[in-house]
């Protein structure tokens, strides 16, 4: 864009688009606003190049565009403008319409904290406190994020909050009195984390009103995270009568916003009724946005409503694909069912070998009904040959950690072998124990 040098009449018409754009003394009117920024930021106004960046950041009168609100912001940034050298630096921080550069980032934010700009401070201190883009250094986390607190920075109040609390021992109580402050002004994370330390009574005595209290606060502002604690205080009655049907809402409302464990917790709430009519398509809808962000326990689910045709037609294959997704991130629960599913009857018959297969590799990770399994596949000569030392050494193992089945296998095998068989099994099932399972098939 080509500037020209700034006249007195810039800064008239940024105050005027000022007042347009807040309502002040006229009706709030974004398009005027807009309209007297670029007149003044045409004239090389930086105030007005500044906000107009905001205006294309925030969409207000002109569609969201973030590439054309940096390069606002580029154009007061050069001038020295501290607020959008700031807003620019966030831009560079996190990718927002220019690519990613934390070099880039960090300059600006110097060259703003430079002039006082206490955000700038309260970003320099979160950089540095988690070592984005520069080596982590706490003293000059604590030194910046000190420096905009100490201007009435929420962003830096929330930082030193964080950093009491992350501290060794952690202050709550400083911890708090810092959340305290940015959660009064509205910083979302600080709502947060401010009715988690009552919620948990880190630091204090339990206070669940005051949880209720800024959690709803957090959960007004749209943040996942607060809706679905609140969702966990109904669903239990933690410090609020019981109400599945509210925990619901504030379930429905954290899954819309991607927070998976609602989404998950959704889905049990369909599938049982609580809160919510029993809906079997309904809670597969609900795991399967979970399943898709890798939630393992739900892709489990997916796996198991799909083959049993609870909400959808059943289908083998799917559920195979779903079990096998669960099970490569170790649910133990995801290989016995894939192991029930290669067993059971289907075109072309069972497939016995995947099924032991499936069922070694839950069995070593401790799972008692898959220990069971594997023990029946050996005393049938299923996908194996028969072997009942392997088959009593697993019904061993298996009845060791409570499992009825293992129980009945092993009185079963142990009617069919000697005393010396059954001895060797003993001996084998105390070895794989005492090596944690692995090796042993």
């Amino acid at each position: 864009m080509t500037l020209a040098l700034a006249d007195p009449r810039s800064a008239a018409l940024t105050n005027l688009g000022s007042m347009y754009a807040q309502g002040l003394g006229v009706p709030q009117d974004f398009g005027q606003a807009l309209q007297c920024y670029e007149s003044a930021a045409m004239r090389g106004q930086a105030q007005a190049q500044a906000n107009l960046g905001v205006m294309h950041a925030h969409g207000q009168g002109v569609p969201q565009d973030f590439e054309s609100a940096a390069r606002w912001y580029e154009a007061a940034a050069a001038q020295g403008e501290p607020a959008a050298q700031s807003r620019l630096a966030v831009f560079y921080a996190n990718g927002l319409g220019v690519a990613q550069d934390f070099d880039r980032a960090r300059a600006l934010y110097e060259q703003a904290a430079a002039q006082g700009d206490p955000l700038a401070h309260a970003n320099l201190g979160i950089m540095f406190a988690n070592g984005q883009g520069v080596p982590p250094d706490p003293l000059r986390a604590r030194d910046h994020l000190t420096q905009g607190a100490a201007s009435g920075e929420p962003a830096a109040q929330y930082g030193m909050g964080v950093l009491s609390a992350q501290q060794v021992p952690p202050d709550w109580a400083q911890a708090q009195e810092w959340y305290t402050r940015a959660a009064e002004q509205g910083h979302v994370r600080a709502q947060f984390n401010l009715g988690h330390l009552y919620s948990v009574a880190a630091g204090s005595a339990h206070d669940f009103d005051q949880a209720l209290h800024w959690y709803g606060k957090a959960a007004a502002q749209g943040d996942p995270a607060a809706h679905y604690n609140l969702g966990v205080m109904y669903s239990s009655g933690t410090g609020v009568p019981r109400n599945p049907a509210q925990a619901a809402e504030h379930y429905r409302v954290a899954a819309g916003l991607g927070e998976v464990s609602a989404q998950f917790n959704l889905g049990v709430m369909a599938l049982t009724g609580e809160g919510m009519e029993q809906d079997f398509a309904q809670a597969l809808a609900w795991f399967g946005q979970a399943a898709e962000q890798g939630d393992a326990v739900a892709q489990l689910q997916m796996g198991v409503l799909i083959a049993n045709g609870q909400g959808t037609q059943a289908n083998t294959e799917v559920a195979c694909q779903w079990l096998q997704l669960a099970a490569q991130q170790g649910e133990a629960n995801a290989w016995f069912n894939l192991g029930q599913l290669h067993q059971r009857d289907q075109p072309g018959g069972p497939r016995l070998q995947q099924a032991l297969a499936a069922y070694r590799a839950a069995a070593a990770m401790g799972f008692a009904p898959a220990q069971a399994a594997l023990g029946w596949m050996y005393a049938k000569g299923e996908g194996t040959l028969q072997d009942f030392v392997k088959a009593h050494m697993w019904f061993n193992i298996a009845a060791a950690g409570g499992n009825a089945a293992g129980v009945e296998g092993r009185e079963f095998v142990a009617a069919r072998m000697s005393a010396q068989h059954i001895a060797q099994a003993q001996d084998l099932a105390r070895e794989a124990q005492k090596k944690n399972l692995q090796g042993y098939d």
